[in-house]
């Protein structure tokens, strides 16, 4: 069950916002982000205090949907002494036509909201044409509307809108790329559980806002792990799959090339050869796909220009976890049986954490302000020990502007009792792998720490930055 929680967060982009709806000229703002990231609770608050239309459109036919839209209008001026609007338009352009007159019988700058834009476009292709037309000739001319275009199909809202081929390509005067909260905005939501918690949840909803809200901060970890995954009706058992087919024609390769990065299948090759297509082409287009979604994404070590050392992972939270613990345990969840997946998750739960800890410790150096230096970057690197004659990997490497300076740093989950000197001597040694920088910041992030540890770090010229500082 969703929480009711209030709005947080977002303050940049409200701030956004208010300044293009105070300009005097035309504004139209493209807002798109993946489903319940947060769009239409942002725009909401947005329009809350002034003259605003706003229209959801819907999977359906042309005629329901511009139906609904003439309702929307009719709904904003029926307490109003504006002139009563037609029952009906003919099309799209007459009714943002009519919007027109509207925005000219008020005193403030009208708000029109066209929320899920992609399903007005699917069931009338016309209305960008039609929209366009409107803008060039009426909106720019009187400067008294502050348009808005919503969409959560990403591919759809980057091509079809702000594509060069779209109609309405050159209008937008901002467009604004809503993505999932950090630790930090989490936090703003989340304010009644304990910081180790906070970083669980985070790492099993990836900070999307409508995952959080089903978090009952009256209950433990584990209760809310069970409310979210563990039962056939629970909140998240099946989002993924959902996702996937919303966004997709044919979700189940995206599913098999999801499961293999997964299964630790991360180069191209050993991808396509796991996921059985016939032809490696037919790879290429799925994972930019997915790329584009922010669903997976494609590593290559810092510094390195070739992509031949790239690896893919998944990068959304939620994916990663799900295709983990849930994917392949759905049958035992419809039968019930799910007291040996929830010691399995809370028994694994530390490991699966790691990668969500060097997430936020990335987070917490691009919000820091008492770094040596700007970073330009925040990324990984990975390559050859020529001593050891071994792989090595650095969790941390954030370079200033010329590359000629780092921080860079080690990530470690765990509790105090299982840090040890040899990991600030493995540092050290790593950081001196990096050649190309003459001056190196070390930076140790970690759950907890004994003050042994963090003494002897500090001897070495090691900075260790606990993980409940991260919020003081």
């Amino acid at each position: 069950m969703l929480q009711n929680y209030p709005f947080v967060a977002r303050k940049r982009e409200l701030q956004r916002l208010n300044k293009m709806y105070e300009s005097p000229t035309f504004q139209m703002a493209v807002i798109y982000g993946r489903r319940r990231v947060g769009k239409t609770s942002l725009i909401r608050e947005f329009i809350k205090d002034k003259p605003a239309i706003y229209s959801q459109g819907i999977q359906t036919v042309a005629k329901q949907n511009l139906a609904l839209f003439a309702d929307d209008i009719s709904a904003f001026i029926k307490d109003t002494s504006l002139i009563p609007s037609p029952a009906s338009y003919a099309n799209y352009r007459d009714a943002f036509t009519y919007i027109e007159t509207v925005a000219g019988q008020l005193k403030q700058k009208l708000i029109l909201v066209l929320d899920e834009y992609p399903y007005f476009a699917e069931s009338d292709p016309a209305i960008s044409s039609e929209l366009q037309t409107v803008i060039d000739h009426l909106y720019k001319q009187k400067n008294n509307i502050m348009l808005i275009l919503c969409g959560s199909s990403m591919s759809f809202m980057e091509h079809q809108v702000l594509g060069e081929k779209s109609p309405l390509y050159g209008r937008r005067t901002a467009q604004l790329k809503i993505n999932p909260f950090t630790i930090f905005e989490t936090k703003e939501m989340l304010t009644r559980v304990s910081n180790t918690d906070l970083l669980a949840y985070y790492g099993l909803t990836g900070g999307i806002p409508q995952y959080l809200a089903g978090i009952d901060q009256k209950l433990s970890f584990s209760q809310n792990l069970e409310e979210l995954f563990l039962y056939p009706d629970s909140f998240l058992f099946n989002e993924p799959n959902i996702l996937l087919e919303q966004e997709f024609n044919n979700p189940t390769l995206y599913f098999a090339i999801l499961s293999a990065i997964a299964k630790g299948k991360t180069r191209f090759n050993e991808i396509f050869e796991d996921t059985d297509l016939k032809n490696s082409s037919n790879l290429v287009p799925r994972l930019n796909n997915l790329l584009e979604l922010g669903i997976i994404e494609q590593k290559i070590p810092i510094f390195s220009k070739s992509t031949r050392k790239g690896i893919y992972v998944i990068k959304d939270n939620l994916f990663r976890f799900w295709f983990r613990f849930i994917a392949t345990q759905q049958s035992a969840i419809n039968s019930g049986r799910i007291a040996g997946l929830e010691k399995r998750i809370l028994t694994q739960l530390a490991d699966f954490l790691g990668p969500t800890f060097e997430q936020v410790s990335k987070e917490w150096l691009w919000q820091a302000d008492d770094l040596p230096l700007e970073p330009r970057t925040i990324d990984n690197w990975w390559g050859n020990n020529p001593i050891r004659k071994r792989q090595e990997e650095i969790d941390l490497v954030a370079p200033n502007y010329n590359d000629t300076e780092a921080i860079i740093g080690e990530c470690k989950w765990r509790n105090s009792a299982n840090l040890n000197h040899q990991m600030i001597d493995l540092l050290q040694e790593r950081a001196l792998l990096l050649p190309k920088i003459s001056k190196r910041y070390l930076f140790f992030f970690a759950k907890d720490a004994s003050r042994d540890f963090i003494t002897y770090a500090h001897s070495r010229g090691v900075r260790v930055i606990l993980y409940n500082n991260f919020f003081s």
